[in-house]
């Protein structure tokens, strides 16, 4: 068995391909709503009140749901960065308390 039973690499790898892969796809609705807002307008004009609210008010929270979330995905990897770093200052905490290296 390994002295070590955490992987800082793994965990720092895994902060930087979620923000990698994830982000940008969450970033990529900044170019589609924009468009879906356009269409708001033509709404109020063509179908019932009520559901052309229903449209404002959905495309508005998944506008601020998508940055929302690409935002915490970001803050988790700092967060997993930041794990990484602690699980190696307490190994050479440890390893220094105990005598080794």
């Amino acid at each position: 068995m390994s002295d070590r039973v955490f992987d800082c690499d793994f965990v720092r790898g895994l902060g930087a391909e979620i923000e990698s892969r994830v982000v940008p796809i969450l970033e990529e609705t900044d170019e589609i709503l924009p468009e879906l807002n356009g269409i708001d307008r033509s709404l109020y004009t063509t179908v019932t009140l009520p559901m052309a609210a229903a449209y404002t008010m959905a495309t508005s929270t998944v506008a601020e749901s998508m940055a929302g979330a690409a935002q915490c995905f970001r803050e988790m990897r700092e967060a997993l960065d930041g794990c990484a770093q602690d699980m190696e200052d307490t190994d050479g905490a440890c390893a220094a308390a105990f005598g080794g290296e």
